[in-house]
């Protein structure tokens, strides 16, 4: 048998470029490929790791004390008046005789509590402690009344009709 076998042949054939290699290689990652590539990234991967980790346990620390904190008043504060004030002298009614408005009941001190109009008189109803609504007032006569928070009670006077359902 003939020794013509592959990788047999102890010295392989020379080449024309076989000048151009080194005898004895650098030691290093070369032979590595993209493995060594990857590696070198190591370092870079473990920071970015760290930091959507460390952004991660943020949120939820600050989602949690947003979540358990104290929550804000059910109601908002009506201006207060210095201590002392007399609020006896204070007039608590609001006249309105003519054109659109929007406007507020409170039963705190210094709120209005009582709104006149030409044609009926609105106060807060009971257990109610603040309440607002749009009202038009044309002519003399209040031409529509929307309550858009709170609940209100209307005085008829003589000649007017409901624009509020009965509670």
């Amino acid at each position: 048998m003939s020794s013509d076998a592959p990788g047999t042949d102890p010295d392989p054939p020379r080449r024309n470029r076989d000048d151009e290699l080194l005898a004895d290689p650098p030691v290093g990652d070369h032979h590595r490929g993209r493995l060594a590539g990857y590696e070198a990234g190591r370092g870079a991967r473990r920071l970015l790791i760290a930091g959507i980790l460390v952004g991660l346990v943020g949120t939820s620390a600050a989602w949690f004390w947003y979540v358990t904190r104290e929550p804000p008043p059910a109601r908002p504060r009506q201006f207060q008046l210095p201590e002392g004030t007399d609020l006896s002298s204070r007039p608590r009614v609001f006249t309105w005789s003519e054109g659109k408005a929007q406007l507020g009941l409170s039963r705190e001190p210094p709120g209005v509590d009582t709104v006149e109009l030409p044609d009926r008189t609105l106060r807060l109803a009971p257990g109610s402690d603040l309440a607002r609504f749009k009202v038009v007032v044309t002519g003399g006569a209040t031409a529509s009344l929307d309550v858009l928070a709170g609940e209100v009670v209307e005085e008829l006077k003589p000649g007017a009709s409901p624009l509020l359902a009965p509670p």
